[in-house]
């Protein structure tokens, strides 16, 4: 069955170990995946690693898509996004509040921020668990807030948030959960049972986690065959489309 690993990342891993978009491919190939989304979250200035995001894709503009790495507080985030979003030609954006250090309930230029990504039509991915920095309640209400945009929380928020975001998004049309590093079969299951196949989205967390194991677990979810087929590559065709919802 095909497959599209909608959440990936490039460059060096926290752990100091390296890795590259050959790398990446291999691995792809090895596993059936068509395409792959990534960011890099190695370093701190946000320019170097959109670049290299961008490097990656012109690398294999077939197989893999980029999102840009944002930081809201950053004094030239909106020349950022233009960059990436105008120029690049990326699919998405990816925030991740533990990374760049703020509170999102405490950062209001989160919400001009948004704005300024639904003017060109990319979902917007959300590391969300790893409390207190990532809780996933915050984003809910930005969700809301902006329901024209298309949300990726990444993780289903962690082990910490699994059980309780997949209650608190059931209704909330807007937001897609992803599958990696969640390995609990209770809130697997329980995110087939309240969110549905339409609105959950597979990735593998590459470098980070087996893709073999992220792939294998999908298969346990309990899913019919016409379901998988969401789950491992119409969702992520309807989310870098930039379709309505």
């Amino acid at each position: 069955m095909k497959k599209i690993d909608i959440h990936a990342h490039m460059g060096k891993t926290s752990s100091g170990e390296g890795s590259d978009v050959h790398d990446l491919v291999k691995s792809m190939d090895y596993f059936g995946i068509s395409e792959t989304g990534i960011s890099s979250l190695s370093g701190t200035v946000t320019r170097t690693q959109n670049d290299l995001v961008k490097e990656c894709i012109n690398a294999y503009p077939k197989r893999i898509r980029g999102y840009a790495f944002i930081n809201p507080k950053a004094p030239d985030v909106m020349e950022e996004i233009e960059k990436c979003l105008c120029d690049y030609k990326m699919d998405g954006v990816k925030f991740h509040p533990w990374k760049h250090g703020y509170y999102s309930d405490n950062t209001p230029q989160i919400d001009a921020v948004l704005s300024e990504i639904e003017r060109y039509g990319v979902h917007v991915q959300v590391h969300v668990g790893t409390s207190p920095l990532s809780t996933p309640f915050t984003w809910i209400r930005y969700a809301k807030k902006h329901p024209k945009l298309r949300f990726v929380f990444t993780h289903m928020g962690c082990r910490e948030f699994g059980y309780s975001v997949i209650h608190a998004i059931e209704d909330v049309k807007n937001i897609w959960l992803e599958t990696s590093v969640i390995y609990d079969r209770d809130v697997l299951e329980s995110a087939r049972e309240l969110v549905g196949s339409k609105r959950i989205v597979f990735g593998t967390d590459w470098p980070y986690k087996s893709v073999e194991v992220e792939i294998e677990k999908v298969l346990k979810m309990g899913f019919d065959d016409s379901e998988l087929e969401d789950v491992y590559y119409k969702n992520a065709e309807f989310l870098l489309s930039g379709g309505n919802i």
